[in-house]
C-alpha cells in the first residue's frame, strides 16, 4: 500500500512536472507500446506468429482509445491533486489555525492565570483594605475619645482658671493679648474675645501700661521670668495691687511664642504690711521720746547719786546711796536693752564687746538685790 501511494504521487508529481499534454502524450504513447507488445505477444501465444495486420490493428486500436482514456484519467488525477493541494492548503491551514488556537489557548490560560492572580491580588487588596479600614475605624474612634477627653481636660482647666481669684494671661510676640480668664476680664471690663488683639495701651491708663510694657521688654529680652508689684485700677475706680510674675512660655521644639502672666491681689497683705510698718515707726518714735524723757531725770539720779557718795556718809548711808545709784544705772541699762530690743526688731543691733569690772558689778549686784530682800526680811550673800 505504502508503494502504490509512492507511485501514485510519483505519477502525479510528474504530470505536474510534464504539464498535462505532454504527459498525455507520453502516457498514450507508453501503451501504444505496451499494446503492441500485449498484442503481438498473445498471437504469438495463439496462432504461432504475429502478422502486420495484428500490428496495425493494435496500433490503430491503441491510437483511438488510448489518448481519451489517458487525457480522461490525467483531467481526474489534475482535479485530485488540485483537490488534495486544496486540501493541504486547508489542512495547511487547519494547522495554522490549531497553532494559533494553541497559542491563544497558552496566551488564555496565561491571562486566567493572570486574571487570577489579579483576582487574588485584589481580593488581598480588598482585605488589607478591610483591615486598613477597620484599623482606621478604630484610630477615629480612639481620636474622638481622646478629642472628647481633651475636651473635657480643656473645659475643666478653663474652669479652673475662671475660678481662681488670680489673674491669668498670656500675650504673643506682638505683644498682644492672645487670652486671659475671669478674674482679667473683671478687672479689665472686657471679655476675652475683646482683649484678644489688644496691646497693654489699650487696655491699662498710660501710667501702668507704661510699666506693663517696660516689664514684658525685660522678659522678651532675657528669656526670663520676673517678678513684681504693680497698683492697676479695676473698672469702678477700686485700686488693688497685685504682684505680678511674668514667664516665656515656649512650644514642644522650643520656640518662643510670647508670654504667660500670673497676678495675685495682695491688696489687703500690702495694707497690712503698711499698717506694721507704720506701728513699727510708732513704736520707735514712741520708744525713742519716753527714753530721751526718762534719762534726763535717771541721769539726774545718776549724778546726785555719785557726787553723794563722795561725801562723808555713814557706812548704812552709803550702803543706801550706793543701792539708789545701781538701781538708777541698772534702770538706764534697761532702757537702753529696750532700745536694742527694739533695734534687734528692725535688725540694726550692734554688739559693742567691752571689758567689765567684774569685783564690781558683783558688789553692784548685791545692792541691787539686797535692799528687796531685806524688805522680806532675808539676806543676800555672794562668795
Amino acid at each position: 500500500m505504502k508503494q502504490i501511494r509512492m507511485l501514485a504521487q510519483y505519477y502525479v508529481d510528474l504530470m505536474m512536472k510534464l504539464g498535462l499534454v505532454r504527459f498525455s502524450m507520453l502516457l498514450a504513447l507508453a501503451l501504444v507500446v505496451l499494446a503492441i507488445v500485449v498484442q503481438m505477444a498473445v498471437t504469438m501465444v495463439l496462432h504461432g506468429q504475429v502478422e502486420s495486420i495484428d500490428v496495425i490493428r493494435s496500433i490503430f486500436f491503441g491510437l483511438l482509445i488510448t489518448p481519451w482514456a489517458v487525457y480522461f484519467l490525467s483531467v481526474v488525477v489534475e482535479q485530485l491533486e488540485e483537490s488534495r493541494q486544496r486540501l493541504s492548503r486547508l489542512v495547511q491551514k487547519l494547522e495554522e489555525m490549531r497553532e494559533r488556537d494553541l497559542k491563544l489557548n497558552v496566551q488564555l490560560k496565561d491571562n486566567i492565570a493572570q486574571l487570577n492572580q489579579e483576582i487574588a491580588d485584589r481580593e488581598k487588596a480588598e482585605a488589607e483594605l478591610q483591615e486598613t479600614f477597620e484599623q482606621l475605624k478604630v484610630e477615629i474612634k480612639e481620636r474622638e475619645e481622646a478629642q472628647i477627653q481633651l475636651e473635657q481636660q480643656s473645659s475643666f482647666l478653663r474652669s479652673f482658671l475662671d475660678a481662681s481669684p488670680d489673674l491669668v494671661f498670656y500675650r504673643n510676640e506682638d505683644k498682644e493679648f492672645s487670652g486671659c480668664n475671669r478674674a482679667m476680664e473683671l478687672l479689665t471690663g472686657k471679655s476675652e474675645k475683646q482683649l484678644v488683639h489688644l496691646k497693654p495701651e489699650d487696655v491699662y491708663s498710660p501710667e501702668a501700661a507704661e510699666k506693663v510694657i517696660e516689664t514684658d521688654e525685660k522678659v522678651f529680652r532675657h528669656n526670663v521670668s520676673l517678678t513684681y508689684e504693680q497698683w492697676l485700677d479695676y473698672p469702678d475706680g477700686r485700686k488693688a495691687c497685685f504682684e505680678i510674675r511674668k514667664v516665656p512660655y515656649y512650644d514642644r521644639v522650643g520656640k518662643r511664642h510670647g508670654l504667660m502672666g500670673f497676678g495675685r491681689d495682695i491688696t489687703e497683705r500690702k495694707r497690712y504690711q503698711d499698717a506694721l510698718e507704720r506701728a513699727s515707726r510708732d513704736k520707735t518714735t514712741f520708744i525713742s521720746t519716753i527714753s530721751h524723757e526718762l534719762r534726763t531725770p535717771l541721769n539726774g539720779i545718776v549724778g546726785l547719786s555719785r557726787i553723794l557718795l563722795d561725801t562723808d556718809l555713814t557706812a548704812e548711808q552709803e550702803k543706801y546711796l550706793k543701792t539708789i545709784h545701781v538701781s538708777a544705772v541698772t534702770l538706764g541699762n534697761i532702757f537702753n536693752d529696750i532700745i536694742d530690743m527694739d533695734k534687734m526688731e528692725r535688725r540694726k543691733v550692734q554688739l559693742d564687746n567691752q571689758p567689765i569690772d567684774f569685783t564690781s558689778f558683783m558688789a553692784d549686784l548685791e545692792n541691787l538685790s539686797g535692799l528687796p530682800a531685806q524688805q522680806t526680811g532675808l539676806r543676800v550673800v555672794l562668795e
